[in-house]
């Protein structure tokens, strides 16, 4: 076989090809030998630009369960000429001066990036699970009778892999900059989203805090501006140095509710537009002008979010439980 399917085209078509993608590197790929034995359960999310699968390893005794990613990766424009003189076209659609097109191509050229999660929890599942999503208006209230007993019950193994990071038990050969102090101090390392560091436009890096108290948006008050104030000079300074980012060129960021519960900035692109929508990003140069204006102003200010039925299903439940969603 030894040959790669490529939707030429953002159609959707492109579901096709990461199917068949998967299944052929599942099979026999060289470059992903984890992948040999791997058994899909189901297909939990199709779009134009990736595919969530969920199953698990044939050879794993426990049949723990696993959810593969598999993604378009950009294409380096400096390579273009020569993956259009080794494609071979299939004409899928033609209509007056309209063409759509599979290709294949040699495997040198490689168009995916394949994310895998491995063993995978349920929260994980339901993450990357197809659903609906809605909007919440969360006072001050909810978010004392609501948000923040959820949060709280959350068991601190569920972040194990956070606090790993910060000592140095994982993923120091990644770190970028690091400040150890313990208020106003960070670690900054590239988010998984940025899998090739030469592609500047598809920059993303996180800065987790070494404050363990500060879970949230909601968490923040006046006091910790040093604190932000240091995670935006010294991560633009830092990208800077090392991959030539300007700083008119990112977007820094915080989600609100977030993945994990523990807080972290987000720093991308400005051409990136995942995670950045209205509802869940919250731009960092504002929270740092409320804090300074109010230092309490995220412990009494209404948060618009948007929640997952499935990514986040407890808190959902919650909100559905007590009549905030579907007036």
């Amino acid at each position: 076989m030894g040959r790669q399917l490529v939707v030429l085209g953002a159609t959707a078509l492109a579901a096709l090809a990461f199917a068949y993608y998967t299944h052929q590197h599942a099979q026999q790929g060289p470059g992903l030998k984890k992948l040999r034995d791997f058994r899909v359960a189901r297909v939990l999310k199709v779009t134009d630009m990736e595919i969530a699968v969920l199953g698990h390893f044939y050879s794993d005794r426990q049949k723990r369960a696993a959810v593969l990613v598999v993604q378009k990766t950009p294409l380096d424009p400096s390579d273009l000429h020569a993956v259009f003189r080794s494609v071979s076209l299939h004409e899928v659609l033609n209509n007056d001066i309209y063409s759509t097109y599979l290709g294949d191509v040699s495997r040198d050229f490689k168009p995916y990036k394949v994310n895998l999660i491995y063993p995978a929890t349920e929260t994980h599942v339901r993450k990357h699970t197809d659903q609906n999503f809605h909007m919440v208006v969360e006072t001050q209230r909810v978010y004392e009778q609501i948000t923040r007993p959820y949060i709280e019950s959350i068991p601190a193994e569920k972040i194990e892999w956070v606090y790993n990071i910060l000592e140095h038990k994982t993923e120091s050969e990644r770190i970028i900059f690091e400040d150890p102090d313990p208020a106003t101090g960070f670690i900054l390392l590239p988010d998984f989203k940025w899998s090739d560091t030469t592609n500047l436009e598809s920059v993303y890096t996180l800065a987790i805090v070494n404050d363990r108290s500060i879970r949230s948006l909601r968490d923040l008050n006046g006091s910790h501006t040093p604190l932000l104030k240091n995670i935006r000079d010294a991560s633009l300074a830092a990208m800077k140095e090392k991959f030539g980012v300007l700083s008119s060129s990112l977007r820094i960021y915080v989600h609100y509710q977030p993945t994990y519960y523990h807080f972290h900035v987000h720093f991308s692109h400005v051409k990136m537009n995942f995670g950045t929508f209205t509802g869940k990003a919250v731009l960092l140069e504002d929270i740092i002008s409320n804090l300074t204006h109010n230092g309490a102003h995220y412990q009494t200010a209404t948060l618009s979010f948007v929640v997952g039925e499935m990514q986040h299903k407890p808190l959902y439940e919650l909100f559905l439980q007590h009549k905030l969603l579907g007036h």
